[in-house]
């Protein structure tokens, strides 16, 4: 595989992901999951009309896009992007990281047993070193003499690995929805703002039933607003248009991989974080689940 503008593009996706996960954990931690995902998507789609305006993007999109647009919003925004703050929440950016990563042995993984695809001995191997990593993470991946927020874990651990296994399955399936529309030459600027505003509207829809955040300012504190600005730009914006660029000519096997390594990237912010090195568990199993991403590459 020879880098191309579009795995360029893929591996900017992945660096501005792990910055926004950084950036989400405390507003998701302060909001709760659903809240926060109500007011990024706002915050985003501010970011996202200067964006179109200066790429000179037609605002026009085509009839036969949109539905496949809506999809991958409620899917891999909406629901996606809920049950991953859920895992930040629970398990801190490292191990949601981790999870999050795993979206393509997954999606191999629920082609054979939904779809009936053929299981060879690469996808088993994809899915068993991927489900190794990601136990190598969780149960060898933390210093015991850390403290820190950002490796804290909230029981039951069940709970936050399933979250993050749903973010993924979202992540996945939002991605496969999008790339014939990328490919058809829609404006990568343009669909990530239908994106956000489909989620914003389905988000805000809950709210009048959503007694928790009722009972809380409508609003956080200064802190956890410009976490927000910084999380909305790096996250549902600019990445996402990154990634949606990329999808116009990559395939999307590379450019999900590419995109995937995250749980890599986000290991030198926790060492710079914590001042401690984080232990060779986390690095193993980080590794072993962009290695298996790897093996699913045609």
């Amino acid at each position: 595989m020879f880098f191309e503008t579009a795995h360029l593009f893929a591996l900017g996706a992945a660096l501005s992901w792990t910055i926004s996960g950084l950036l989400g954990h405390a507003p998701a931690v302060a909001m709760g999951s659903l809240h926060f995902n109500r007011i990024r998507m706002i915050v985003a789609s501010l970011w996202l009309v200067p964006m179109v305006m200066i790429s000179g993007s037609s605002w026009m999109i085509e009839a036969d896009h949109i539905i496949p647009i809506i999809l991958s919003s409620v899917i891999g925004v909406v629901l996606g992007d809920y049950f991953l703050f859920v895992a930040m929440r629970r398990l801190g950016p490292r191990l949601t990281g981790v999870l999050f990563a795993a979206n393509a042995p997954i999606a191999a993984l629920l082609g054979w047993l939904i779809l009936s695809e053929t299981l060879d001995v690469r996808i088993i191997a994809a899915v068993v070193i991927g489900f190794v990593g990601i136990v190598l993470a969780i149960l060898y991946g933390k210093r015991r003499d850390i403290s820190h927020i950002w490796e804290r874990i909230e029981p039951p651990l069940w709970i936050g690995v399933g979250a993050g296994l749903l973010a993924a399955l979202g992540q996945a399936s939002g991605v496969l929805i999008l790339r014939p529309v990328m490919a058809d030459g829609a404006s990568p600027w343009v669909a990530s703002l239908l994106r956000v505003l489909v989620a914003a509207i389905c988000l805000w829809a809950t709210w009048p039933f959503d007694t928790t955040a009722r009972n809380k300012p409508l609003l956080p504190g200064k802190d956890i607003i410009l976490s927000i600005i910084g999380n909305g730009f790096f996250g549902l914006s600019f990445g996402v248009a990154l990634m949606l660029i990329a999808l116009e000519t990559g395939p999307v096997a590379e450019v999900s991989l590419l995109a995937s390594i995250s749980p890599v990237l986000v290991l030198p912010f926790i060492w710079w974080q914590t001042k401690r090195i984080p232990p060779l568990g986390a690095w193993c199993g980080a590794g072993l689940v962009v290695a298996s991403s790897y093996l699913l590459l045609p």
